[in-house]
């Protein structure tokens, strides 16, 4: 194999695991989103429950204020009926206390309702609270997990980039840069292998000829429909 193409096939080694890190080192950002996403969501729901619990306390309070009132109306209502001597007036008081004793049975049987609401909500919202701890316990250690990768990825990345440099203080810089247009235009990969008479790249058939000078050449030969370098791979 041509030395030059040696060459440049470290150094398009060295590019793919350069260009490899820089996409999982952009991608990472986005991962610790969406765990601190989840954890959001998480907390989202459990802040919801506390808020339905505050609101049924809140309710049920109003409501055993309103009946200890009622109650004190119906115990003020009993006293006046000893000084009443009317019977009318009696029998009108009677209805009173009637009247205020159904409203205070109506309100218990609200309050009943928002009690038994708490007392479902409340297992809940413990729950969701172990849950929550639970990720965000989980959240932190992948988030640290996902930082240490990154910093991993930054320091491979400077050692790759120090490297090719290296490399291409060594190389023909006519060649490099026909390298470094091919890996620009085709955005994946600029020298490939001939495998069983076809380019590696756009995988057509090659002429003959164009095999012989991939596998003997003198020369860099290039595949005639996708312009990528050739190099001969044995079978």
């Amino acid at each position: 194999m041509l030395q030059i193409l040696e060459q440049l096939l470290v150094i398009q080694d060295r590019d793919r695991r350069i260009a490899q890190l820089k996409a999982e080192h952009a991608r990472i950002p986005a991962e610790i989103a969406a765990v601190d996403h989840r954890t959001q969501e998480e907390s989202t729901r459990l802040n919801s429950l506390r808020q339905e619990l505050r609101h049924i306390e809140t309710e049920r309070k109003k409501l055993e204020i309103d009946a200890e009132s009622k109650r004190a109306q119906v115990a003020k209502y009993r006293t006046q009926l000893a000084q009443i001597k009317s019977n009318t007036e009696y029998q009108a008081l009677l209805k009173e206390i009637a009247r205020a004793e159904e409203e205070i049975r109506q309100v218990e049987d609200v309050e009943l309702d928002f009690m038994e609401k708490a007392d479902q909500v409340q297992p809940a919202v413990k729950q969701e609270q172990v849950t929550l701890n639970e990720m965000t316990a989980k959240a932190n250690v992948q988030k640290a997990d996902l930082q240490r990768r990154a910093q991993m990825i930054e320091q491979e990345l400077a050692g790759l980039r120090a490297e090719r440099e290296k490399l291409v203080a060594e190389v023909d810089p006519e060649a490099l840069a026909r390298y470094e247009r091919l890996l620009r235009s085709k955005g994946d990969i600029a020298i490939v292998p001939v495998r069983s008479g076809n380019c590696g790249g756009c995988h057509l058939q090659l002429p003959p000829q164009l095999i012989h000078n991939a596998k003997h050449g003198s020369e860099l030969a290039s595949c005639d429909y996708c312009g990528r370098i050739l190099y001969w791979q044995p079978e």
